[in-house]
């Protein structure tokens, strides 16, 4: 069971690994039009938007208008990486608690 749950941890890891490549990834691409309608780019977009929109309401859209800068790629990594440093390994250490 306990090869089954870190399992399951580095299989998450590393999908959420993946995603904030594809954000960094999105990312660079957006500075070069060109790129960004590639089929890899509009691939991208259609994956890893949905989560930045969440980003882009409130004060961050203002910011964006205002400023041209889009801080949504930023935001995002910093709460993956807070997901996958932090959150799994204290769910996990709950789930190993509980079987152990």
């Amino acid at each position: 069971m306990l090869n089954v749950i870190h399992f399951i941890y580095l299989a998450l890891t590393w999908i959420l690994w993946l995603y904030s490549l594809f954000i960094v990834i999105d990312a660079i691409l957006s500075w070069v039009p060109m790129l960004s309608n590639s089929v890899i780019g509009h691939f991208l977009d259609k994956i890893v938007n949905p989560y930045l929109n969440l980003f882009r309401k409130g004060p961050f859209a203002k910011l964006a208008n205002s400023t041209g800068i889009d801080v949504s790629p930023i935001i995002g990594l910093f709460i993956l990486y807070f997901v996958q440093n932090y959150v799994l390994y204290w769910i996990i250490n709950i789930l190993l608690r509980m079987l152990g």
